[in-house]
C-alpha cells in the first residue's frame, strides 16, 4: 500500500487555491439549486402547461434527486466523485434550458438535484479534511455563504435582464457552462484522498485485517449514533421547511401580494441576501470561539425577522433602503448561522463516518422535500401570506432541536456535561 502523507504537508498556498476552486463550485451548486425558486413566477407566465403547483413539485423532484445524490456520495466522497458531479451539474442545467413542459422539467430537476446533493456532500467532506478544526467553522461558513453570493448575483442579474427586456432564461444560461470549467480546475488543484490523510482522519479505526474501517448507513442508525443522526435529519428537514415557507416563495409574495415590479423584487432580493453573506463570516467565527450550538440563536432571530417582514408596510424606506429589504437582510443574517452545518454534522461522528455525516444535510430532504407542496396546499385553502407564516414557527422549533444536539467544540459555551464530551470524542 502506498504510504500516505498528511494533509498538513500540502502547502497552505495549495490548499487555499483548492479552497477557492471549491468556493467557485459551491457558488454554482447554490445558484443552480435556488434558481427554481427565483424563476418560479416566470415559468408559470411562460408555459401554459405549467402551474404554480407544478413549480412546487419541481422543487420536490429536485429534492428527491439531492437525497439520492447525498446517499450515493457518502460512499464515493473524494476527488473523482467531486469532478463527476460538477460536470453533471453543468451539463444537466444546459439541457434544462431547452425544456418547456412539466414532465421533462421534472426529470431535469431530478438529475440536477442528484448532482447538487452529491456535490455538497463530497465538497464538505473534502473541505473539512483540508483544514484543522480550529478554523473549520469559518471555512465551512464561508463556503456555505456562496449561497448568498449566488443569490446576490442572481438578484442583480435578474434586475439587469429585466431592464434590457432580456428573457428570464438568461438566468439559467449563467449556471450551465461554469461548472464544467470548474470541474477541470478541480482535477488540477484538489488534493487527492489517495495521496493525503485528511485532518480528522488520523486515528481512523482499522478492521482486523488492518484495512480502514468503512462506514455504513446501518451504523449511522446504531444505538451509539441514532439520536444524533435523527436529530440532524430533523434539523435539516426543518431548515428546508423554513426556507421554502419564506425564501422559496418570497419573490412570488413580493410580486403578487406586495405588487412590486420585477426590478424592485430583484433589488429587495439582492439586498436581503447580503445578510447571509455577512452572517456567514460572523457566525463562523462565533462557532469557532464559543461553540457550534451558540449559532442556534440565529434561528430565533430569523423567526422574529420573518414575522416582522409580513406586518411591515411596503412603502417605508430607511436610509434609502426599503424596510422589507432591511428585514430580509436581518432574517438572512440569522439564518446564516446554519452555514456551519457542513462541518458540524461531520464532527458529530467518528472519522470513518465523515461522508455519512456530511450527507445528513441533504438527507433531511426526506422531511423537507414536501415543503413547497404543503405551502401551496395551505395557500389554496387560505392565502400565500397565511401559508408563509409557517416560517417563523419552523425556525423556533428548529432552534430547540439544534440545542438538543451535543457540542463538538470542547471549549464551547454548551460543552458542560459528560455526554457532550463523549459525543465529540467517539
Amino acid at each position: 500500500m502506498m504510504n500516505l502523507k498528511h494533509m498538513s504537508e500540502v502547502s497552505i498556498q495549495h490548499r487555499i487555491l483548492a479552497y477557492i476552486v471549491l468556493l467557485a463550485g459551491h457558488f454554482f451548486y447554490a445558484y443552480n439549486f435556488v434558481i427554481i425558486d427565483y424563476v418560479r413566477p416566470f415559468i408559470v407566465d411562460s408555459y401554459d402547461s405549467i402551474t404554480l403547483a407544478h413549480t412546487a413539485q419541481f422543487y420536490t423532484w429536485q429534492s428527491v434527486g439531492a437525497l439520492l445524490g447525498a446517499i450515493v456520495a457518502a460512499k464515493i466522497a473524494g476527488k473523482r466523485g467531486l469532478i463527476f458531479v460538477a460536470l453533471l451539474n453543468g451539463a444537466a442545467t444546459l439541457v434544462n434550458i431547452a425544456l418547456t413542459d412539466y414532465m421533462t422539467w421534472s426529470i431535469a430537476r431530478l438529475v440536477i438535484g442528484f448532482s447538487l446533493g452529491a456535490y455538497a456532500t463530497i465538497a464538505f467532506t473534502v473541505m473539512t479534511g483540508m483544514f484543522p478544526s480550529s478554523i473549520r467553522g469559518k471555512m465551512t461558513a464561508f463556503l456555505s455563504s456562496m449561497f448568498s453570493v449566488a443569490l446576490i448575483f442572481m438578484g442583480g442579474y435578474a434586475a439587469y435582464l429585466s431592464s434590457i427586456d432580456a428573457p428570464w432564461q438568461g438566468l439559467m444560461v449563467a449556471g450551465g457552462l461554469p461548472p464544467i470549467i470548474i470541474a477541470g480546475l478541480m482535477a488540477l488543484f484538489i488534493p487527492s484522498e489517495k495521496r493525503y490523510i485528511a485532518f480528522g482522519a488520523e486515528n481512523i479505526e482499522k478492521t482486523e485485517t488492518g484495512e480502514e474501517k468503512k462506514g455504513s448507513w446501518g451504523e449511522m442508525f446504531s444505538v451509539n449514533y441514532r439520536r444524533f443522526t435523527i436529530c440532524c435529519l430533523l434539523l435539516a428537514g426543518l431548515n428546508f421547511y423554513g426556507y421554502q415557507f419564506f425564501s422559496g416563495f418570497v419573490t412570488t409574495y413580493l410580486k403578487e401580494v406586495r405588487m412590486f415590479d420585477a426590478a424592485t423584487v430583484g433589488l429587495i432580493f439582492s439586498i436581503a441576501s447580503f445578510g447571509n453573506l455577512v452572517g456567514g463570516w460572523v457566525w463562523g467565527a462565533i462557532s469557532d470561539k464559543w461553540g457550534r450550538k451558540v449559532n442556534a440563536f440565529g434561528f430565533i432571530l430569523a423567526g422574529v425577522m420573518s414575522a416582522a417582514f409580513f406586518v411591515a408596510p411596503s412603502n417605508v424606506e430607511i436610509m434609502g433602503l426599503n424596510l422589507l429589504a432591511i428585514l430580509g437582510l436581518l432574517y438572512n443574517f440569522g439564518l446564516s448561522s446554519s452555514l456551519i452545518w457542513g462541518g458540524y454534522f461531520i464532527e458529530l461522528f467518528p472519522s470513518h463516518l465523515r461522508g455519512y455525516g456530511a450527507a445528513l444535510f441533504h438527507g433531511g430532504r426526506i422531511i423537507g422535500m414536501w415543503a413547497p407542496m404543503v405551502l401551496v396546499f395551505i395557500q389554496s385553502q387560505t392565502s400565500l401570506e397565511t401559508a408563509m407564516w409557517g416560517s417563523p414557527i419552523v425556525w423556533f422549533v428548529a432552534a430547540f432541536v439544534w440545542l438538543s444536539l451535543p457540542e463538538t467544540v470542547k471549549h464551547g459555551v454548551f460543552a458542560k456535561n459528560k455526554s457532550d464530551q463523549l459525543a465529540t470524542e467517539k
